[in-house]
């Protein structure tokens, strides 16, 4: 470290100008009270940038003369060190003197300090040319590269009569301003305030932590709120679409589609209306020629029956002739097999019974054929006369509501079936409902119900009608036509079932669709069934299906009747063999009659049998059954004359036409009003197959408003933003939370890394600093020792770690720094042994210490022992004392500079005074 050679001085405190020498190891102020020797060695502190003493500072001391600038001038050595090649002030500063200057100006009301900085001794006059210009933090800098360390700063600036006072410092408080002297409290501290700061930061971290759960429920509550307020959002341009867009183009587009399927029907009614006009001037012509066929019939049948009659009278007189002979001979045949069967009468009882029950059995079954066989007669007779044939429940129930003047129709009388190969299919649907009452005015409801529940008729009365609309492509109601008016829940039916050609092509529809073959196989919903009945009851077919019944039991009735006559025949000889007469005497006694009889029959036979009366009867059942086919037919051209009038009246159908005009006038007035893109064929083929009907539109649009109105909804679309600030303000919260506590942990392994390294260097301190105390307690005969500084690698161990030193005067026994037992001058020795340690810095001896009143309560002994350590040391010292002290005060100094008050009358101070000491002698 550098030495102090000359302090120069213009207008500081009360003097004017001075230079004095500062070239000697310890040097001593002198001067009564209150002469400047404080200010003197506040000078050197402004001069090297340091703190003044007290509560002083430099701008009490330029004020107070009244002038606006102030000089402080310095000469130091910067001479190599013994054993070092660097001189203290280091490049560009080569020289052995360096002048320090210091210039205080008044600016604006206030005071600035400049420093110089020129190698060699250098005047006031030439510093600013010469020298370089630093600012305070530069100045320093360059003198703390000098030397002029932070311990020496501090000592450097202790305040006036603290000298006696560091003995009263507590341990803890010793060990603090060691640190502080040596540079390592700093350490300390930025340890301290980085441990506190980390605390600090996690408990701030824990905070924000708190604020980032706080704003994440913001968030999910916002989230929830945005989520409800685009539901609505939704819901609410469904809405609209549906109201504004959906619904007009669906309803365009199924009125499109009606009018396509109403264009088409009309072609249709329009081509069936004129190939029916054909048809019934067809058929007028078929009318008058079977008008003409059934008149020649009838002529034939008169004929017939004219010609029948005159052969049976013919006949009767034969048969009753040959009756009479025929019973002779019988008796003689019977006779005969009584002669070649005699005997074994039990077994022929006992046969006779059998067959006696096995011809009533025929008998029966013949009964009951014929039975049904004579109500097909009677039904087909009906047919052809234009009469009904309902069972007689039904004909009871139309009866009594004919009775009671309520119109009403069957469902068979309604239904024509347009495909005959699909009869088996529309018989297996509409049989349960074959007997169903449609009435003709729904008013009649009641009465109609009344007689239904007082006759018990098990049939449907259903007295609501809809005209049937078109059919859906594929469906079963494509293949039916219903002269009237029938229930809508059949004409669903009808509509909802598709025709499929067998079980694999149904079986390919979706789940739930109902479908029917050819052949009558149903699959609806509660599975599938065979379910076409045997009779044919709607439409042509009713008729042919009796036909077909009657032919089949006239065949099944023919082997029976066979089977009765063969049964007859034998029970008629089991009789008489039975009888118990003689044939034999009966034969011979009746020879004559028998052979005349057989002569008489058989030529009655012959003649019998060449009577034309079977071929009359063969003739007039022909001409009855020409009359009644040509009766028949005629029947069936007037019905379908009838029918084809009605038919021609229904396929003309004129509300349609107009209705189908309406239509399209509506659907190109629409087509006008549309945008180009609601004409997109596709799309709105998509919405038809989407909605199917408006009533699904308005449903839909009910239950958007019922949640509307039920529901608690978010309407405010600024949610979206805050939601979506808050998010991001909590990504952001949460990645600078992480890299927070990522960068805190850091700098905490780091600061505990490094506190190992702290403690080791505070040891050291604590080492070199005893080691200095010692030492100094051995050079004026003080025992000097210590105990042991607990350095543990944990903050609260540190924070309360202390120095605690001992000293031993006279071999009385050690005693502590603040002992009661201690002396004024001992409490004196301690402070200065303790003071004169911190200056003792083996890495940069020398150097210079500014000591105030060292010699205050000290004896004659004390002073002498102070002197000689002073003296031992290598440093400068400028030390400060009163004019009432000892002379032995002025023995250790070298240059003792004597301080003058001022005169009240006087401007400036009166200058101050220089003794140098000369070899072994006193000046």
């Amino acid at each position: 470290m550098f030495r102090l050679l000359e302090l120069e001085t213009v207008h500081w405190d009360y003097w004017q100008r001075f230079k004095l020498p500062l070239d000697a190891s310890i040097i001593t102020i002198v001067g009564p009270n209150g002469s400047g020797k404080t200010t003197l060695l506040d000078a050197l502190r402004t001069l090297l940038a340091l703190e003044c003493s007290k509560k002083r500072d430099y701008k009490r001391y330029v004020r107070r003369n009244g002038e606006d600038f102030c000089w402080l001038r310095g000469v130091v050595d910067n001479q190599r060190p013994p054993g070092s090649s660097r001189r203290p002030f280091g490049l560009p500063y080569q020289q052995d003197r360096i002048t320090l200057a210091c210039r205080i100006d008044k600016k604006g009301g206030d005071w600035i300090r400049k420093y110089w900085v020129a190698e060699g001794e250098v005047a006031l006059e030439d510093i600013e040319k010469l020298g370089q210009e630093f600012g305070v933090r530069d100045f320093q800098r360059l003198l703390h590269t000098a030397g002029l360390s932070p311990a020496i700063a501090r000592v450097l600036s202790l305040e006036q009569g603290q000298t006696d006072k560091l003995c009263e410092l507590s341990s803890k408080e010793l060990l603090e301003l060691v640190f502080q002297v040596f540079g390592d409290k700093e350490v300390l501290e930025r340890y301290q305030e980085a441990r506190h700061h980390q605390e600090h930061t996690s408990h701030e971290l824990d905070a924000v932590q708190n604020q980032l759960e706080a704003l994440g429920n913001s968030l999910e509550r916002h989230e929830q709120k945005v989520n409800r307020y685009r539901e609505w959002q939704r819901l609410n341009e469904e809405r609209t679409l549906l109201v504004s867009e959906t619904g007009p183009r669906l309803e365009h587009c199924l009125l499109q589609k009606e009018a396509e399927n109403a264009g088409r029907t009309l072609q249709t009614l329009r081509r069936d209306w004129h190939s029916k006009r054909v048809e019934k001037l067809a058929l007028a012509l078929d009318l008058q020629v079977q008008q003409q066929a059934l008149q020649a019939a009838q002529l034939r049948k008169q004929a017939a029956h004219e010609n029948e009659q005159a052969q049976q009278r013919t006949l009767n007189e034969l048969n009753r002739e040959l009756g009479n002979w025929e019973a002779v001979v019988k008796q003689h045949d019977r006779l005969l097999q009584q002669a070649e069967s005699a005997g074994g009468k039990v077994a022929d009882a006992r046969e006779l019974e059998q067959l006696e029950n096995e011809r009533d059995r025929l008998r029966l079954r013949i009964a009951e054929l014929e039975q049904q066989q004579r109500r097909l007669d009677e039904m087909l007779e009906n047919l052809a006369a234009g009469r009904r044939t309902d069972p007689a429940d039904v004909a009871a129930f139309r009866q009594a509501l004919s009775g009671a003047g309520i119109a009403h129709d069957l469902l068979t009388d309604l239904v024509e079936i347009a495909d005959p190969s699909w009869q088996a299919a529309v018989e297996a649907v509409l049989a349960p409902f074959a007997h169903i009452v449609l009435l003709g005015r729904e008013k009649d409801t009641e009465a109609a119900m009344a007689l239904g529940e007082k006759l018990r008729y098990r049939h449907f009365i259903v007295p609501e009608r809809t005209k049937p609309g078109l059919a859906p492509q594929g469906s079963l109601l494509e293949v039916v036509r219903f002269s009237q008016p029938v229930p809508d829940w059949l004409l669903r039916l009808l509509e909802r079932i598709r025709r499929v050609e067998d079980a694999s092509a149904g079986a390919k529809l979706p789940r739930g669709e109902d479908w029917i073959t050819r052949q009558g196989y149903l699959r609806e919903r509660r599975g599938g069934r065979h379910a076409a009945p045997e009779q044919a009851r709607f439409g042509k077919a009713g008729l042919e299906s009796l036909r077909e019944q009657r032919a089949n039991l006239e065949k099944a009735l023919a082997p029976l009747r066979q089977q009765r006559d063969d049964l007859t025949g034998r029970i008629r000889n089991l009789q008489a063999q039975l009888a118990g007469e003689s044939a034999g005497a009966q034969l011979a006694a009746r020879a004559a009659e028998f052979a005349e009889a057989r002569q008489h029959y058989d030529a009655l036979v012959v003649k019998r049998r060449d009577n034309g009366v079977y071929q009359a009867q063969q003739d007039r059942e022909q001409a009855d059954e020409a009359v009644v086919a040509a009766h028949s037919t005629l029947e069936k051209i007037r019905l379908l004359m009838q029918r084809l009038d009605k038919d021609i009246a229904e396929k003309e159908n004129r509300p349609a036409r107009e209705e189908q005009a309406k239509r399209l006038l509506r659907l190109r007035r629409d087509r006008r009003q549309m945008p180009a893109a609601w004409r997109d064929a596709e799309a709105n083929r998509q919405i038809a197959e989407l909605w199917r009907d408006s009533t699904n539109i308005e449903r839909r649009i009910h239950e958007i408003e019922a949640r509307f109105a039920d529901e608690s909804w978010e309407t405010d679309a600024t949610v979206v933003a805050l939601r979506d600030k808050i998010r991001d303000d909590y990504a952001h919260m949460e990645s600078d939370l992480a890299a927070r506590r990522r960068d805190n942990e850091l700098a905490r392994s780091h600061t505990e890394a490094a506190r190992e390294q702290y403690i080791a260097v505070l040891r050291h301190t604590v080492t070199r600093y005893v080691k200095n105390v010692k030492t100094l307690g051995d050079m004026v005969g003080i025992k000097v020792e210590h105990e042991p500084v607990l350095l543990a690698s944990d903050d609260v161990t540190l924070s309360q770690a202390g120095l605690a030193v001992r000293f031993d005067f006279d071999d009385k026994g050690f005693m502590g720094m603040n002992d009661g037992d201690a002396s004024g001058g001992q409490q004196v020795m301690k402070s200065l042994i303790l003071l004169v340690g911190l200056m003792m810095e083996e890495s940069r001896p020398g150097g210079f210490v500014f000591i105030d009143e060292p010699f205050a309560h000290l004896d004659i002994v004390n002073i002498e022992r102070v002197a000689s350590f002073l003296k031992a040391t290598r440093a400068q010292y400028l030390l400060t004392t009163p004019v009432t002290h000892n002379v032995n005060v002025y023995d250790p100094s070298m240059l003792t500079l004597v301080t003058f008050k001022k005169k009240a009358n006087d401007a400036w101070a009166p200058r101050i005074g220089v003794l140098v000491r000369e070899q072994e002698g006193h000046a």
